[in-house]
């Protein structure tokens, strides 16, 4: 079982603020580069190459603060290089402005996750139970660099709970869910 962490929120806790710009909430990557005369850009991707083989727009965003929406002429990977060129950057003078730019997409065109994997941010708000049954509370935040703890809150408390397959065995996101094995002194 993968799970899956949004590459557009690293960081101690997961932010639910996107960083994008309206529905443009999910890193592609970085451009760190131009290939050739077309301007073929080079970018270093903040996921996994499989979910975003078929975007088909992209957000810019500079370091100015300026955005613009693109759209994707082809998507490639070259060796150990991933290049994308965009419609509205015929030329390599015109993609050289955007180096250093970060591209977003919308999470609606990325492709599907398989049936046991997740967004972790997906998690956040999920009612938390016991695999007895027993409510233990909502899913409030995902923390850690590799999102490894959850953060289980029920009235004033909060308990971390490491998230791994043995101690977190079903998450169901249609039923709104995650069943936690409850070890002694895990909620006490």
């Amino acid at each position: 079982m993968e799970r899956r962490q949004p590459p557009n929120l690293p960081g101690i806790k997961k932010k639910l603020d996107p960083v994008g710009e309206g529905t443009y909430t999910f890193v592609v990557g970085l451009v760190t580069g131009v290939k050739g005369l077309r301007g073929d850009l080079k970018l270093k991707l903040k996921g996994n190459i499989d979910l975003i083989d078929n975007i088909k727009t992209v957000q810019i965003a500079t370091a100015d603060g300026a955005r613009q929406i693109a759209h994707v002429r082809s998507f490639k990977a070259e060796q150990k290089l991933v290049l994308m060129a965009l419609k509205e950057f015929e030329d390599r003078t015109a993609s050289e402005g955007i180096i250093g730019a970060t591209l977003f997409t919308e999470r609606s065109q990325l492709n599907a996750l398989s049936e046991d994997e997740w967004w972790l941010d997906d998690l956040v708000g999920l009612t938390a139970f016991t695999v007895e049954g027993e409510e233990l509370g909502k899913v409030s935040a995902v923390f850690g660099e590799t999102s490894q703890l959850l953060e289980i809150t029920k009235g004033e408390k909060s308990h971390l709970v490491p998230f791994v397959k043995a101690l977190v065995p079903v998450v169901d996101i249609k039923a709104g869910r995650v069943e936690i094995v409850n070890l002694p002194g895990l909620f006490d």
